[in-house]
């Protein structure tokens, strides 16, 4: 019997440029989650600990990032951790994992996987790597194992690598393209891959992405999780036990503004009070539809009380328009016959998505022509060609009077 941890995907010394104001909170909980990771590892007394590629960023990563990796790893001594180059840190010219900095502070639990050959970490067992040699790749990665001819019948058989399965409409060519009969192809007993930042068992159960121990952004595709595998002989199948992990917690919240803005402040607080720990939490806010006044001192409110309980916040007001847009417009049309028909040519487009502009008044929309000479088949081929929605043509009409204000006023 085998137990051994399987993470990927750390990517210490992550820039984080998207939350760059607390970006350095960002990197600091990356290696802290690492530490408590390897912490889990000791406590379990598994065998061994694979790191299945992008342990770190890139290779240009500080050097202080590659001596606190290798501190953080020694704590796991004595047990063995393998790890594997991956895409954002390959074995180039300028690897991590030949500069000095790093390797000469790695303990001797610690083994880079810079072959393939093969690697035996506990009798009874053999590792099969596929370290990465560059940032793309067609080449399926599970094509360098090298199974040894003399291996024993009950020897149990790890794969590692880094690439993409082949699921159609997930992957791309030059994505390091897995077979997904490759572990069942290769007789392998389990295939530990990183890449896939989201926890993943194949349905041959045999073929895992562990995911990364901390989310990266907010669109929602990051479990923060690593897996406890335990495989009791050769040809059994797995016990793979998820591990969740991560300290940051990343949301994306979406709210309808429609009536009273009372209600969305409400809603807002309310999903922010259910927050385990708000002051480690990082929330993009999406605004959609419409407020009923301009006065949004209830929007200014709310961000900063938003800022105050939250570790980050960013809010999307780009599909979130006022109603007074419409009285804007007016006063920016008038006299102004050519604002007057690209305007009615909007509001006809959304009439024909079956949405119209209530924002906008009669006299505005008429003011141009009727625009009727737009509704054609040509037109709705068009709209469904490029998948137009009723909400871009409110975006646009913000878009428009922003413009025009510019320009005109």
């Amino acid at each position: 019997m085998v137990s051994f941890l399987h993470t990927a995907d750390w990517q210490i010394g992550m820039k984080a440029s998207r939350v760059a104001d607390v970006a350095e909170r960002v990197r600091k909980a990356r290696l802290d989650t690492a530490k408590q990771l390897i912490r889990i590892a000791s406590q379990l007394q598994v065998d061994f600990v694979l790191i299945a590629g992008d342990l770190f960023e890139n290779n240009l990563v500080h050097n202080e990032a590659a001596h606190r990796v290798a501190e953080a790893l020694s704590a796991c001594s004595p047990i063995p951790v393998y790890v594997l180059p991956g895409n954002h840190d390959p074995l180039t010219a300028d690897s991590i994992y030949s500069r000095s900095a790093f390797t000469d502070f790695l303990p001797p639990n610690v083994h880079i996987l810079r072959t393939s050959e093969p690697v035996t970490p506990v009798p009874g067992v053999v590792l099969l790597p596929a370290p990465v040699m560059s940032k793309e790749s067609y080449n399926d990665p599970t094509g360098q194992f090298q199974i040894p001819e003399d291996i024993q019948e009950d020897t149990i058989v790890v794969g590692i690598a880094h690439g993409s399965l082949r699921i159609p409409g997930k992957f791309q060519e030059n994505d390091f393209p897995i077979a997904l009969d490759a572990a069942q192809r290769l007789g392998l007993d389990y295939l530990a891959l990183g890449h896939w930042h989201s926890f993943y068992v194949h349905n041959d159960m045999r073929t895992v992405y562990a995911g990364t121990h901390e989310p990266t952004g907010f669109d929602g595709q990051c479990s923060a999780s690593a897996a406890h595998v335990t495989i009791k002989a050769r040809g059994s199948s797995p016990d793979i036990e998820r591990l969740d992990t991560g300290t940051l917690t990343w949301q994306t919240l979406e709210v309808s503004v429609a009536g009273d803005p009372d209600q969305v402040v409400s809603r807002v607080k309310h999903e922010v009070d259910k927050a385990q720990d708000p002051s480690s939490t990082l929330l993009r806010l999406v605004l959609k539809g419409h407020a009923e006044s301009d006065d949004l001192r209830w929007l200014e409110e709310l961000e900063d009380w938003l800022r105050t309980s939250l570790l980050y916040m960013e809010i999307d007001k780009s599909r979130f328009i006022t109603r007074p847009v419409g009285r804007r417009l007016r006063q920016l049309a008038a006299g102004n016959l050519f604002l007057q028909s690209i305007i009615s040519d909007l509001a006809d487009i959304a009439c024909l998505l079956g949405q119209p502009i209530e924002d906008l008044p009669e006299d505005l929309v008429s003011a141009g022509g009727s625009g009727s000479s737009l509704i054609d088949d040509s037109l709705q081929d068009s709209l469904d060609r490029w998948r137009i929605e009723a909400e871009d043509v409110e975006e646009a009409l913000r878009t428009l009077a922003s413009i025009a204000e510019e320009v005109l006023s």
